[in-house]
């Protein structure tokens, strides 16, 4: 090859390699940096004269010097390093992911005399692909609760160490202003003191805290550099505070706002303390992603914590604190509630004194979640406000029937038991009408009566109740259930009326609240521990 043609090649060759967006560079055998090419100016940040004759190590990360002595090895063996993914030190000390391709540089006359390295700056893809990972690990987690307090314990305790060594929550509370916050990191020691100063200095909405602008804009930011005395001024709420900045070695972050069906909940901080990673303006898109997938989660957890509070208020209503004392009589209830919040049954009972005696109701209503418990509250205060004027329990029902056929919705259908009890002497006189509700069971010395049968309150116009009456004497014992102890568990452990009765009439020679309390055991066992459906059991005898 003629010599005009070898200095044409090499100038183009040259041109190549200053108009490539990878980084090209080459180093002699003792790492000294021989070249560089405006790419990995781009990339690292250092210019041509500030690289070309000092050792490779100012880009290699401390925990990576000894994949420097290693790659050197292998160079003088005359071997290629086909890609492979590594990591290097930017000038303004962030660590960035890299592709590297490292070949032998050969001189004819003395061999191989140092190494080419092209780099190829991957940190927006690894980046990426760990906010993947992260999403699609987070949504699985956050799935598992709806508990707001737990679901955002869950988003930022997910966060660390992958995405951050310090995660932050800061809520929006219904006045305006921040606070509620919650923390995790790296070192839980840290997180602790951090989450106590949120607490104890919240945020101003209106200062410039990161948390404060991010919430003002809606955007997005990074911050690159906390440890400037112009950031630290923003950051820090107060000396202590400042103190743990200093503890912690804060470096960079990044704060997402959490916002979901047009409600702004919070944000979201994701702090590097004490390393060289930093966020950057490239990583905006997938903060804003995970910050989209969090604030569904929190909202979530919010809406069903509403609807959760809400029902459990009507769930007080389904029964009293505990069973009102009716002189001469002893009751014991076990009142087992299956659900939370909204999957709550529609089981409910009560306890009336009266003058004479009292009134024992229970029930159960078709159907879960606050509609059920919205007629449930409605039956058993119907019957309270009935019994006042109203001295037949079947008429009672009646009226109760009158009131459910009005409604408009599948859950205005009920099952019930109402008793009238009035003293007798040393006994008690007992009417009781039935309306399609689990038999209940009279124990006597005589064994065990089934008492039971009428139609569903709210299914016909004309209520047909079971009527029945007797004496419950010293020694007799009124037991009544909800379906939820004959239909507990799988299907196999099922009961029927009968099994109920006869598992009564073996804890008869019991208290009364050992026999509810054996009840109670014979249905958990069944059912392996966990309720499928709430259970009440009510039992009442003379008293001695």
């Amino acid at each position: 090859m003629r010599g005009s043609e070898t200095e044409w090649i090499g100038q183009h060759l040259a041109q190549v390699v200053r108009g490539t967006q990878d980084a090209v560079l080459s180093k002699d055998l003792d790492g000294i940096v021989t070249s560089w090419n405006p790419a990995a100016e781009e990339i690292y940040g250092y210019t041509e004269e500030e690289a070309v004759g000092r050792h490779i190590s100012f880009l290699v990360p401390a925990d990576h010097r000894d994949e420097d002595q290693e790659i050197l090895r292998r160079i003088r063996n005359a071997e290629r390093l086909e890609t492979f993914e590594t990591e290097r030190i930017r000038k303004d000390g962030a660590r960035i992911d890299v592709a590297l391709t490292i070949s032998p540089i050969e001189d004819p006359r003395q061999g191989i005399v140092g190494a080419s390295i092209i780099a190829r700056d991957i940190t927006a893809e690894k980046r990426s692909a760990r906010a993947r990972e992260f999403l699609l690990g987070a949504t699985r987690l956050l799935d598992a609760s709806l508990d707001p307090e737990q679901t955002a314990r869950t988003i930022v305790e997910a966060g660390v160490p992958d995405m951050a060594e310090l995660c932050v929550i800061d809520f929006v509370r219904r006045d305006g202003s921040i606070g509620d916050s919650i923390v995790a990191g790296v070192d839980p020691e840290v997180a602790a003191r951090l989450e106590a100063i949120r607490h104890g200095s919240p945020l101003d909405p209106a200062g410039d805290h990161p948390v404060a602008q991010v919430l003002r804009s809606g955007e997005p930011m990074v911050w690159r550099d906390l440890m400037s005395p112009e950031a630290i001024g923003q950051v820090a709420q107060s000396d202590e505070h400042r103190r743990l900045i200093g503890d912690a070695g804060y470096r960079s972050a990044a704060v997402v706002a959490l916002a979901a069906r047009g409600r702004t909940i919070g944000a979201l901080s994701l702090l590097h303390a004490q390393t060289d990673l930093r966020y950057d303006h490239a990583d905006l898109r997938f903060l804003a992603d995970l910050g989209d997938r969090a604030a569904v989660a929190l909202d979530n957890a919010r809406l069903y914590a509403e609807r959760d509070r809400i029902a459990t208020n009507l769930q007080r209503g389904l029964r009293p604190p505990g069973p009102a004392e009716v002189p001469g009589l002893e009751i014991s209830v076990v009142f087992e509630a299956a659900g939370r919040g909204i999957e709550i049954g529609g089981d409910f009972y009560d306890v009336l004194p009266t003058d004479d005696g009292c009134w024992i109701l229970i029930g159960d209503v078709t159907g879960k979640g606050s509609a059920a418990a919205g007629v449930s509250v409605a039956v058993r205060h119907a019957v309270r406000g009935l019994t006042r004027e109203v001295d037949d329990p079947g008429d009672v029902l009646a009226h109760v029937n009158e009131l459910l056929l009005e409604g408009e919705t599948l859950n205005d259908f009920a099952t019930a038991h109402l008793v009238r009890l009035r003293r007798d002497g040393r006994g008690w006189e007992m009417t009781l009408a039935a309306a399609g509700h689990p038999p209940a069971v009279h124990l006597s010395p005589a064994g065990a009566e089934r008492l039971g049968g009428g139609t569903l309150l709210g299914a016909f116009p004309e209520l047909a109740t079971e009527r029945h009456e007797g004496a419950i004497d010293a020694g007799h014992t009124l037991v009544l259930c909800t379906d939820g102890w004959l239909e507990i568990g799988e299907p196999a452990e099922h009961r029927h009326p009968e099994d109920f009765a006869a598992a009564a009439e073996s804890l008869a020679h019991l208290s009364l609240e050992g026999l509810t309390a054996g009840l109670r055991d014979h249905a958990l066992r069944r059912a392996g521990g966990e309720l499928r459906d709430d259970m009440v059991v009510l039992a009442s005898r003379p008293a001695s």
